[in-house]
């Protein structure tokens, strides 16, 4: 669910600037007859609004969701996944010995 939401407040801070660029351009061109240019530059500043918006979102997001490099807590769980079969085989040995 919470993805969810991440995904939706993207998609606003995405299709809101640009359809409101979209919205005053073509206004603009109305008012000043000037079209197609005044569409394609609001638009233009709409996308990078845009591109802005999504950019303050994952430096949020990341903020508020600091994880380790993928690296490092991978070389973690190996070390853990090492120690357990290693004490497995301990174990293992240890039990052959009770049995002989």
């Amino acid at each position: 669910m919470r993805y969810a939401a991440i995904l939706g407040q993207v998609g606003l801070v995405i299709a809101i600037p640009i359809a409101l660029g979209a919205w005053l351009g073509l206004k603009i061109d109305e008012a000043a007859r000037s079209s197609p240019w005044g569409l394609l530059a609001t638009i233009a500043v709409g996308m990078v609004v845009a591109g802005l918006g999504v950019w303050r979102l994952i430096a949020q997001y990341t903020e508020d969701n600091p994880i380790t490099p993928s690296s490092d807590r991978a070389r973690v769980a190996g070390r853990r996944w090492e120690a357990e079969v290693r004490e497995q085989e301990r174990q293992r040995e240890a039990d052959d010995e009770v049995q002989r």
